[in-house]
């Protein structure tokens, strides 16, 4: 009888037989007693432990030889010279088959891995998989999501190593990763790249993160996929399939907070029909009020918000084919920090050097001007079909309007009503995007995708308010193909994409001529053709170590605001480079990208990732402040100007877990960057400071009680040092020096509560916990104000289920 051996052509088994049977005939009786007592022995343990596997399954595929281990471990058998594939198994264990050449005695010793064990029920789900990037990956879902819920999405984001934010007071965060922001981040609300008014640090991401059931961060470009933006990286927001049994079901989430008495519900109810098995829907539901904020000692005044959010989702899935159609609107009123505003450089510097604002009030729910008011409505249809047997085609249309009102601080003695109802600034943007992708199945080792894409954006400025940027259009077109092949392994992935923009500007503008000002209309044009690729592979070393290095080269045309800005806008005044005397035109970023990725992943005790990187930018785009500030009839201003030079960005990411005890679970991680002006030699402003977090957690188990279950207590110290790495000058170029650095401790505790048939997941956390004063450097509004003191949270969330498969 003939044994298949796995990964070995049949032919190859037949002539290895046939040559052993040869050789056993023509070889003398005695001569092949004395060959075929070579020795084969060896250990065989648990991986992971380290403890011997007793009574373990040890068989020799060519001859069927077989045998089971000692109870320390050991085996032994004796085999004639040649080559073998040795198979070892045990109960729970991912079996090994390994290759040996036995010419001699041979020690082998053998490490299982365990295997998965199903222990329970389970409920098996399809989706489509995106396969592994090389890129650097982090995923914030399930209690750790559910740890931020209640935060802004770029708040929440700060969980991940390598993610910053850029700060205007409590309520705004803007997400900064590895060093980059706004423009350079690239943001996907449920696969539709989010476009709205991008043109100012201060304003945040206009998505309600109730809605997704995981967040992603790609660290790192990803221009090829997502746009010639995304220098920075990606983040995507993602909501969970929609329901594919039959049945009704949901979730309410409750979030209070002590600090600034914020109250927030959002509910979620989903359903598939029994009937129609392939319709599915979801409505969704968020609302959220806070009033002031505590800073130690005092209260911010006007720091209060509000929100209020809802989406829904309608769609019809075959095995072939399938659509799907998703509306959400954003909307919210943030007040402005009243310090900001000052009526002459005297009173501005006496508010940049106090210890607290001059104003402060007790605790309320007003939101007076200065406020921001903004709503962002967006409607997506996509749509997939199966291309027969080669692989699957899908489209995506999808309109967002987004408006912002801006009200500034009104003159209590104007009797105009009107006066003080009307907006400062008051914008519309418009944007049709639309993408088909067609993803071919696997073709040997290879798998890969080819798109385009397009956008068309319109942005327009009411009547009677004032223009802070110019009208413009933007359209923009671009095509990619990403390609990758694997191979036990190895994977190694490439990508191309080409952008074309085409932006039309209209603004207001004046001039001189003969000493007098005329007044016109100035129109611009502006071509950009932006290439971008990348060049990426992964290599599993063993079982539990990967290693991933990506490089990429992208172009990122400038945006309209860093052109064109010019004006009062939230109580800071900003103009950009083409408006500054002698600058000319701003021309296009060019980055040039490395990343090298060390992941020691699926183990029980140890886990850990670092990410070292660099990021050269020719034609680096930021903003900094500007001296003297900017005096108007509208006070004194801090002043804020956009500049162009060369920079490099290099740093790492480092996030390791250790589990001490089944119980107990040691956290920690780390995040740096270093960023230099390498045209001035010197370092680049409004870089991340170090910072680290180290945390233990205790889970304790669930014998105790069973109405009391998945109890824990999470201790959190976060620490972020002094930003010293600044320009030598940088006391003359900024109105304050960077604050000091800082220490923050937080404790957290929660369980699921089973209410009847109801598990309720309840959490209490504290941050902040012994009330320490400080101020981030990454704040806009460090200039005036703390940071937020001591808060506690309380989080409930509530699963429903209305009706299943069996109604």
């Amino acid at each position: 009888m003939l044994f298949r051996v796995p990964g070995v052509p049949g032919r190859a088994v037949c002539a290895w037989w046939l040559l052993l049977l040869l050789g056993c005939w023509a070889a003398p009786a005695n001569a092949q007693s004395a060959s075929c007592a070579l020795s084969l022995s060896g250990r065989i343990s648990d991986h992971e432990r380290r403890e011997s596997l007793a009574g373990a399954t040890v068989v020799v595929l060519e001859t069927q030889q077989a045998t089971q281990t000692e109870a320390d471990g050991h085996y032994h058998l004796e085999l004639c010279p040649g080559t073998y594939h040795v198979q070892v198994s045990f109960v729970g264990f991912a079996s090994e088959t390994a290759v040996l050449q036995v010419g001699a005695a041979v020690v082998r010793d053998f490490k299982l891995h365990p295997d998965a064990i199903v222990l329970q029920g389970a409920v098996v789900q399809g989706q489509h998989v995106t396969a592994p990037s090389p890129q650097p990956t982090a995923t914030l879902s399930g209690q750790a999501l559910q740890q931020t819920r209640g935060q802004a999405l770029g708040e929440a984001l700060q969980k991940i190593s390598g993610v910053t934010a850029i700060q205007t007071g409590p309520s705004i965060f803007k997400p900064m990763i590895h060093g980059l922001h706004s423009n350079r981040v690239t943001i996907l609300n449920n696969g539709v790249r989010q476009e709205g008014q991008q043109w100012g640090q201060e304003h945040g991401p206009e998505i309600d993160p109730f809605i997704a059931s995981q967040l992603t961060v790609v660290k790192g470009a990803a221009s090829v996929r997502y746009g010639s933006d995304a220098i920075g990286g990606v983040v995507l927001v993602e909501p969970k399939p929609l329901r594919d049994s039959v049945g009704t079901g949901g979730e309410l989430q409750l979030v209070g907070m002590s600090n600034n008495g914020l109250g927030a519900a959002s509910g979620t109810v989903e359903g598939n029909l029994r009937r129609l098995p392939a319709l599915s829907w979801r409505a969704q539901g968020t609302a959220k009020r806070a009033g002031t904020m505590r800073a130690p000692g005092y209260y911010l005044k006007n720091s209060g918000f509000s929100e209020y959010d809802f989406s829904g989702a309608l769609g019809w899935h075959k095995d072939t084919y399938g659509v799907e159609v998703f509306y959400s609107r954003f909307s919210t009123k943030l007040g402005i920090l009243p310090a900001a505003h000052a009526e002459s450089p005297t009173d501005l510097y006496a508010a940049i050097a106090r210890q607290r604002p001059l104003e402060t009030t007790s605790f309320n729910y007003d939101i007076n001007r200065a406020y921001q008011q903004v709503r962002h409505d967006l409607l997506k249809a996509t749509g997939f079909v199966k291309t027969g047997s080669i692989g699957r085609l899908q489209a995506t249309v999808a309109q967002q309007v987004d408006y912002r009102n801006e009200y500034d601080l009104y003159d209590a003695r104007n009797d105009d009503r009107a006066a003080r109802n009307r907006p400062a600034l008051s914008y519309t943007n418009r944007t049709t995007t639309g993408e088909l992708l067609w993803e071919h199945k696997p073709l040997g080792h290879f798998s890969g995708s080819v798109g385009l894409a397009g956008t068309y954006q319109a942005n327009r400025y009411a009547s009677g308010t004032k223009g802070f940027i110019p009208y413009y259009n933007n359209t923009v077109g671009g095509a990619f193909a990403i390609e990758r092949w694997q191979k036990q392994k190895w994977q190694v992935e490439a990508g191309v994409r080409a952008d074309y923009r085409y932006l039309a500007t209209r603004r207001a503008a004046r001039e001189l001529r003969d000493s007098v000002s005329v007044f016109y209309v100035d129109r611009q044009q502006f071509t950009y053709l932006t290439p971008a690729a990348s060049l990426g592979a992964i290599y599993d070393a063993t079982p539990h170590f990967s290693l991933s290095l990506t490089t990429s080269l992208t172009q990122r045309a400038p945006a309209v605001n860093e052109r064109f800005s010019d004006g009062v806008h939230n109580a800071q005044y900003e103009l950009g480079y083409d408006l500054v005397p002698g600058n000319g035109a701003l021309h296009p970023e060019t980055a040039y990208h490395t990343a090298l990725t060390a992941t020691w992943h699926d183990n029980p005790r140890f886990n850990g990732e670092l990410t070292v990187y660099q990021t050269s930018i020719q034609g680096f785009i930021y903003q900094q402040p500007i001296l003297p500030p900017v005096i108007n009839i509208r006070g004194t201003l801090i002043s804020w100007q956009y500049f162009q030079t060369n920079a490099t960005l290099r740093g790492l990411d480092l996030g390791a877990t250790y589990g001490l005890t089944p119980q107990w679970t040691l956290a920690g991680k780390a995040t740096v960057v270093r960023g230099r002006d390498t045209k001035a030699d010197q370092w680049q402003v409004y870089m991340p400071a170090d910072r680290a977090e180290l945390s233990v957690r205790y889970e304790a188990s669930e014998a105790a009680s069973p109405r009391l279950t998945q109890r824990y207590v999470h201790l959190t110290g976060y620490a972020v040092a002094r930003q010293t790495r600044v320009p030598a000058d940088y006391a003359s170029k900024d109105y304050a020096l960077p604050p000091a650095g800082y220490a923050l401790l937080g404790l957290e505790t929660g369980a699921t509560v089973h209410w009847g048939r109801l598990p309720l997941e309840v959490s209490v956390a504290g941050s902040n916990l012994l009330n320490q004063r400080y101020r981030d450097y990454l704040n806009r509004y460090r200039y005036f104000a703390d940071e937020m003191g001591r808060n506690v949270t309380l989080r409930v969330r509530i699963p429903l289920e209305f009706g299943g498969a069996s109604h």
